[in-house]
């Protein structure tokens, strides 16, 4: 196999390996409605010490900003 030959393969299996991260990353913004990061958060605020709720909640809202 020569360099030209392995570049393109490897260019090919990039390009593969981008469209199949496309498609993981619908499916997570699918999954992680804003209800279901509320969810996420409340559980959190359950466990976690009172000090970092606040914490908990401007994640929480990063993560909605980001999943819109």
């Amino acid at each position: 196999m020569g360099i030209d030959e392995a570049k393109d393969k490897a260019a090919a299996a990039a390009g593969e390996a981008k469209e199949g991260l496309g498609g993981l990353l619908d499916k997570a913004k699918e999954f992680l409605t804003d209800d279901r990061i509320d969810d996420v958060a409340e559980k959190i605020k359950g466990i976690a010490p009172d000090s970092v709720d606040g914490h908990v909640d401007t994640l929480a809202e990063k993560a909605k900003e980001v999943n819109d």
